[in-house]
């Protein structure tokens, strides 16, 4: 997108879309109806993107590549990855894809169009999915990055379109884009997506967390996951994410923590508990400067794990990692989320 006069085939139709200051973040959402919709969305904003010399991703679903491909073609400019892939986690998306494509290109501005949530998404997800697009808004204000975000207002329940209009500072229709009535601060966001997490069931395997004892608890956790199926690389994954977890408690923690691991509905949960808390809701969201040496444990364990959730209360911090089981992935590990068919679990409206 533009400034004030707009990019011919942009959409915007002369409206600056971005409440951040001029070469900030864009963050908008455009709904559809159908494929011709879907097609011309993408082209229009490839197209922008060519005009203006920016270098664009394009990051849809497994089943949308074919349909999309040919407006790819030629390629010069252009990138396109599986948002099935990428966003699995829909957590890791940032650090991965956004955050990493804008600083491929230094000096330019860059541009993603892409759909995170789409009808037959697995309803774990949904909650995430949201959490992701407020935390653009939050982590991302500043970058040389415009994002389109594509949303099916056929096939998507009126809570879920509520839900994008509360995350997305701008909505685009009819080619123009209007500010939207219903966007919400990041804060507030993330603040109503803050509930409980379920208890863990009263048989959860679980293991004090001590320096002396994290090849008991690596251990231990591969066995709980080993007895409920989990695909072997898959628990090379858990015990790498799960030595973070412990680690993190141990360094930044005020007190004994514990972890728990147990298999439910199809899927491999575990969970890091104890005192202290991670108060930075951009933690394991955006990469640490180079110089760093600390600060890319939380990152790890999103690219690890299929969702990861991060709780606080009462001064104790709970991260809960889960992996879905082979019986219940489609298709095979290490890849995509489940495509089958179904509706969301949705919190409360905003």
């Amino acid at each position: 997108m533009s400034g004030a006069g707009g990019r011919p085939g942009d959409g915007t139709t002369g409206v600056d879309p971005s409440p951040f200051p001029d070469g900030g973040l864009r963050h908008d959402a455009l709904l559809y109806a159908h494929d011709r919709d879907y097609l011309a969305a993408v082209g229009d904003f490839v197209e922008a993107g060519r005009a203006a010399g920016e270098p664009v991703l394009v990051a849809v679903p497994t089943h949308r590549l074919p349909l999309v491909r040919p407006l790819l073609d030629p390629p010069d400019g252009v990138e396109l990855a599986d948002m099935a892939v990428i966003g699995r986690n829909p957590a890791a998306i940032i650090a991965s894809t956004l955050h990493g494509f804008v600083h491929r290109f230094p000096g330019r501005r860059v541009r993603v169009v892409g759909e995170s949530l789409w009808p037959g998404r697995r309803p774990a997800a949904y909650r995430h999915c949201v959490e992701h697009e407020a935390i653009i808004n939050l982590g991302l204000a500043d970058q040389p990055l415009t994002v389109r975000c594509l949303f099916d207002r056929s096939r998507l329940p009126a809570g879920t379109l509520a839900d994008v209009a509360g995350t997305h500072p701008w909505l685009v229709s009819g080619g123009v884009a209007r500010p939207s009535a219903g966007y919400r601060q990041p804060g507030a966001v993330l603040r109503r997506l803050a509930r409980p997490l379920p208890p863990p069931p009263g048989d959860a395997h679980t293991e004090p967390v001590r320096p002396d004892r994290l090849g008991a608890l690596r251990a231990a956790v591969a066995a709980v996951a080993e007895a409920a199926g989990l695909a072997a690389e898959r628990v090379d994954d858990l015990r790498i994410a799960v030595t973070e977890l412990a680690s993190n408690a141990l360094s930044h923690g005020t007190g004994p923590a514990v972890a728990r691991c147990w298999a439910a509905a199809g899927e491999l949960v575990c969970e890091v508990s104890g005192p202290g808390e991670l108060a930075d809701p951009l933690a394991g969201r955006i990469p640490p400067p180079v110089s760093s040496v600390r600060g890319r444990g939380l990152l790890l364990v999103h690219r690890l794990c299929d969702l990861v959730d991060v709780h606080v209360a009462a001064g104790v911090t709970t991260v809960r990692l889960r992996l879905e089981l082979p019986a219940a992935r489609v298709p095979a590990p290490r890849s995509a989320p489940d495509a089958a068919q179904g509706g969301f679990v949705r919190p409360a409206p905003l």
